[in-house]
């Protein structure tokens, strides 16, 4: 096992590759290797053991009642995966992780975690910082997702882009392709209504820049539904 991979990772921030090994005498884990397609969490299975990505790319993907798939983010190494998620009553890992290519993971069972975090409080820290800016951004997603229409979804980030700037000109930061997986929408529907909004006069939009026209438009559209 290499610790200086581990290093990298945010969970072990400031903490010395030296001192991280130190760290997992005599703890239990298992470093495994997935091939591309295979699963490393189903949605819903018991949350009992940490997986940290080394190598390779994840798919985390979201499926509803009815069946529809959503893809949630794609998770590159080296990262954690469902670190919100590992403590807690009845824990359950709220995505599946599907391996985009081939990957390697460290798999560290819950109660080996509970022993690394009493053995450093600097890890501890960083566990807990992660934990708070993970929940922060899955309550972003699902806000998101609670949106009906498309253009409330599209307003709703112009509206997050341009927050803290006086300029009405943003950039996506994204392609289409991954912000129509962000929504939950289908990159046709997604040009479509982009389109549409141009045509209206809320936004101009100029290859990946974007200029709000009628933010009053965009915040009724957000709060209340409609646009009065």
């Amino acid at each position: 096992m290499e610790y200086s991979i581990l290093s990298r990772i945010p969970l072990f921030r400031g903490i010395p590759a030296a001192e991280i090994e130190n760290i997992f005498e005599n703890v239990s884990s298992l470093e495994k290797v997935y091939k591309k397609g295979a699963i490393l969490a189903e949605q819903d299975e018991a949350c009992n053991r940490l997986i940290i990505l080394l190598s390779g790319k994840v798919r985390a993907e979201m499926a509803d009642p009815s069946g529809k798939v959503v893809k949630v983010e794609d998770i590159l190494a080296p990262n954690p995966l469902a670190i919100l998620f590992l403590f807690g009553t009845n824990s359950c890992f709220p995505v599946q992780a599907t391996a985009d290519e081939d990957c390697t993971a460290l798999v560290i069972p819950k109660q080996s975690v509970l022993n690394l975090l009493g053995k450093n409080e600097l890890l501890l820290k960083n566990y807990l910082d992660i934990s708070a800016d993970f929940a922060s951004r899955l309550s972003q997603k699902l806000y998101f997702m609670s949106f009906r229409t498309i253009r409330q979804k599209i307003s709703m980030f112009l509206l997050e882009l341009s927050r803290n700037q006086s300029s009405p000109t943003v950039e996506f930061g994204r392609t289409k392709s991954s912000l129509s997986e962000y929504f939950g929408v289908s990159r046709p529907s997604l040009e479509r209504e982009l389109s549409n909004m141009q045509h209206d006069g809320w936004i101009s939009i100029d290859k990946k820049e974007i200029t709000i026209l009628k933010k009053e438009s965009l915040v009724q559209l957000v709060r209340f539904g409609v646009v009065k």
